[in-house]
């Protein structure tokens, strides 16, 4: 892409080697890739990316499923971004770099490529949120917060990157990533303030959703799919053990309330 643009697509597991007249910014969004600029190379997870100068030469290969969104600023600017705006976004691209975003931009990340997904030909919402990103992320790294201890698990904005994502299937590690702690350190920081598992939790929450869907008028099998349930017999077994009663049923007793 040539114009100052975003996208949200997966690498090949077959590492391949370019360079380009563009900067480019990349961010992980589901799985893992490998990344090599100059030498340095780089296994990159979720809410990991890289910075790209423009002509750097770099390598990289998707490690099994997996999702990315890059953002391309021009050299020179194109007419839709000003000369001012481009010497700022500009600086972020001064060196080859990499970066874990902080949980705010991860959900920022997340909510900004689902609407790319959503409307895959609209190039100026491409633009707009590429833009976007690359503000925020430049903000990020000019403060020196390229790397948050979760020394407090912040509920809230947990709750946000669960909501984002809960139509998919969501790992401890994915969670765990998020807050910057292992997965070790996650799972008991999470149970001491919540008084259950991770699992437990995200349990809970495809429940709710589920139910909510149900008294929509949402046919059980779409509700399925929607809280992220591996089928309909699954969402069944979680409404039956727990609420002893079948999605069905729970939508037919409690659709319209």
């Amino acid at each position: 892409m040539s114009n100052f643009d975003s996208d949200v697509f997966s690498l090949p597991t077959e590492a391949d080697t370019h360079n380009h007249d563009y900067h480019q910014l990349v961010v992980v969004l589901d799985g893992n890739t490998d990344f090599d600029i100059k030498g340095n190379s780089r296994q990159l997870h979720f809410g990991e990316g890289c910075i790209v100068p423009s002509a750097e030469g770099h390598a990289f290969a998707g490690l099994g499923k997996n999702r990315i969104m890059v953002v391309n600023l021009p050299v020179p600017p194109q007419k839709a971004i000003t000369d001012e705006e481009y010497e700022i976004v500009s600086r972020l691209f001064d060196q080859a770099a990499y970066f874990e975003l902080n949980p705010r931009l991860q959900i920022l990340a997340s909510a900004l490529s689902g609407e790319l997904e959503q409307y895959p030909e609209d190039s100026i919402l491409a633009r707009a949120c590429g833009n976007t990103l690359l503000s925020a992320i430049r903000h990020q790294i000019n403060n020196k917060d390229s790397r948050i201890r979760g020394n407090n698990l912040d509920i809230d904005k947990l709750d946000q990157f669960i909501e984002l994502n809960l139509s998919k299937k969501v790992h401890i590690s994915q969670l765990a990533n998020f807050c910057f702690l292992s997965v070790s350190q996650f799972h008991e920081r999470f149970k001491d303030h919540t008084g259950m598992t991770p699992h437990q939790y995200l349990v809970r929450k495809r429940l709710d959703r589920a139910q909510s869907l149900l008294k929509k008028g949402y046919p059980p099998i779409q509700v399925a799919e929607m809280c992220g349930f591996s089928s309909q017999s699954a969402m069944t077994n979680v409404f039956s053990q727990t609420l002893g009663i079948t999605p069905l049923k729970y939508q037919k007793k409690y659709r319209g309330h």
